[in-house]
């Protein structure tokens, strides 16, 4: 697509909300582009992703992308490819993880492999995830767009080793003894930033490299994984009940469980409580520390995150889902 912003014009924190609109026509067109249909009356992949980005989303990773974009100075053509690039990258993972979840819903409508079938919905998470690629690869400015396209790579083989981790874990991960039981806390946090930490500082990674601000990757990284963790801990607190029920199928690897296994039962809530205080101060503080304001976007999710463990109002989850 050829944006209808010009790659000169300036672009200011009022853009966000024009250029989100751009985005999701981004989208659109990446998943259709070239596409031929062997049959018209069939539903395939084209139309289960048009139906899956259909139902909108809160665009946190977009929303990140375009402020730190605009921070640090990017074209309104490449930051509309950058966050293109990184919402279609998580909605891939999306269709997957309800294939693997078994979650019927999503964003209060049927999951494609719901309404479409597995198969249909394993194709639609790899034609979301090609996009991402061919979306990021029409940058106008590609000097970085090498280094940009590997760091793609290693951000979704970090989230796919994360996932698989937390598919493997469940309560079965915990060990009868104490040491096995801290060596499990340990375990919860590297499995919260990988599935879910790569692929939120993806949006500040690829503008810093954008940029040409490479000497700020790891505050960036460090910043959403630590919010990764917080996030977690928050979603592991809404769901205990559900996930630690002893009818459920599989019991999933809670922040809870793991805590009482470590011989905290009376107080597990709040030690979970303040684990993921002390990880989201610690991506406040890393947010903070990238070059013009490029965090903002991120610092504020984060501020929001912990107002909601410090309150316990666990009704207002911030993120997308």
């Amino acid at each position: 697509m050829q944006s209808h912003i010009s790659a000169q014009q300036s672009l200011g924190p009022d853009s966000i909300s024009h250029l989100l609109d751009v985005v999701e026509t981004r989208m659109i067109e990446s998943i259709s582009a070239n596409a031929t249909r062997v049959s018209k009356k069939s539903m395939g992949a084209v139309d289960a992703a048009a139906y899956h980005l259909g139902a909108g989303g809160q665009r946190v990773r977009a929303k990140i992308a375009l402020q730190a974009s605009i921070a640090v100075g990017l074209s309104a053509a490449d930051a509309i490819s950058i966050a293109a690039a990184v919402e279609l990258m998580h909605n891939a993972s999306l269709v997957h993880d309800d294939i693997q979840d078994a979650d019927a819903m999503r964003r209060g409508q049927q999951a494609v492999w719901f309404r479409f079938g597995v198969n249909t919905a394993i194709c639609t998470g790899d034609l979301l995830l090609s996009a991402a690629y061919a979306t990021l690869c029409k940058l106008e400015n590609s000097h970085a767009l090498a280094s940009m396209v590997l760091l793609v790579h290693e951000c979704t083989a970090a989230a796919i080793d994360g996932q698989c981790a937390d598919l493997a874990a469940g309560a079965n991960f915990v060990g009868n003894d104490a040491g096995d039981a801290i060596h499990a806390i340990t375990r919860y946090q590297q499995i919260a930033i990988a599935k879910s930490g790569a692929l939120l500082s993806l949006p500040i990674e690829l503008v810093l490299l954008a940029s040409g601000h490479k000497k700020y990757l790891p505050d960036a990284r460090r910043a959403a994984e630590a919010f990764s963790v917080c996030y977690q801990i928050v979603d592991d607190l809404h769901d205990v009940q559900s996930d630690t029920c002893a009818h459920a199928a599989q019991q999933a690897f809670n922040i809870i469980s793991v805590f009482k296994a470590a011989g905290h039962a009376d107080g597990s809530a709040e030690k979970a409580k303040q684990l993921g205080l002390e990880q989201i101060d610690l991506a406040i503080a890393s947010a903070k520390r990238l070059p013009l304001h490029a965090g903002a976007q991120l610092t504020d999710y984060a501020y929001q995150l912990r107002d909601v463990l410090s309150a316990r109002k666990l009704e207002a989850l911030v993120g997308d889902s």
